[in-house]
């Protein structure tokens, strides 16, 4: 994985540039197609352990000014919590978290871009890998950290990496993101190999979905996505009024 802690170190200030001014950073040349192929095996390998078990999120209650979040199930989605106990099963699974952990935090706080004062920390993070089953299966809208501090939470950056490389335009799964206005939204295919970073506790996004023609049961057109939460230790960067992207909930969830 040399590579990946390369490319980290190299394209850090693109991506503190590109989160600052945009909100997301997304690129579709960050690993090599075979060890993409390798993580989706394992992964497959990782579910037919049995180690996963339904997904679930949270949303906004509209009804509470935004203070308590609600947790839902989302159906057709399966997922698990890898960690260095899986590491006999999915050795490069385990391994990227590892790099990207060890890297990307100091990588942006050090980049000297505008990212420099999120103060991202190392010392802790979150992770998924989850697997979303054709046949229409989606995520709803919302933020994957939307109480903050109300609720002790202080997952700032979303890094997803999608293990999809047969992915092809009809499979759908697109994850959309919302910049403002219901009309300000961008769409990025799971394909194989897309990084895709985007700040936890303000940027709105579903998945729309997934192979919405193909079989339920069909294993070929199951979407895999690994995501990695990065904390951080500057509490005050959590839900700042100040940010550009704050009002991005008032919107989406009037």
């Amino acid at each position: 994985m040399e590579r990946l802690q390369h490319a980290l170190l190299e394209r850090a200030p693109e991506m503190a540039t590109h989160l600052s001014e945009k909100g997301y950073y997304t690129t579709t040349d960050f690993l090599p197609q075979r060890i993409i192929e390798t993580m989706r095996t394992q992964s497959i390998d990782l579910r037919h352990e049995g180690r996963f078990e339904q997904s679930w999120s949270e949303k906004i209650d509209a009804g509470t000014a935004g203070t308590t979040a609600i947790r839902f199930d989302k159906e057709g989605v399966f997922a698990c919590e890898p960690d260095g106990r899986d590491y006999d099963t999915a050795p490069d699974l385990v391994v990227y978290m590892s790099v990207l952990l060890q890297t990307l935090p100091h990588a942006l706080n050090e980049s000297g871009g505008p990212t420099a004062g999120m103060d991202l920390s190392a010392s802790s993070f979150n992770a998924k890998l989850a697997v979303t089953s054709p046949g229409g299966s989606v995520y709803p809208l919302h933020i994957d950290n939307p109480q903050g501090l109300s609720a002790g939470d202080t997952r700032k950056l979303t890094c997803i990496l999608y293990l999809n490389p047969e992915h092809k335009p009809q499979d759908g799964g697109e994850l959309r993101i919302f910049l403002g206005a219901h009309d300000n939204i961008i769409d990025f295919s799971p394909v194989g190999g897309r990084l895709l970073l985007f700040w936890s506790d303000e940027i709105p996004h579903e998945v729309l979905p997934t192979a919405p023609l193909g079989n339920r049961n069909d294993e070929h057109l199951d979407r895999y996505a690994l995501t990695v939460w990065i904390p951080t230790e500057n509490i005050t960067t959590i839900h700042n009024e100040a940010s550009k992207f704050a009002h991005l909930r008032d919107i989406v969830f009037p």
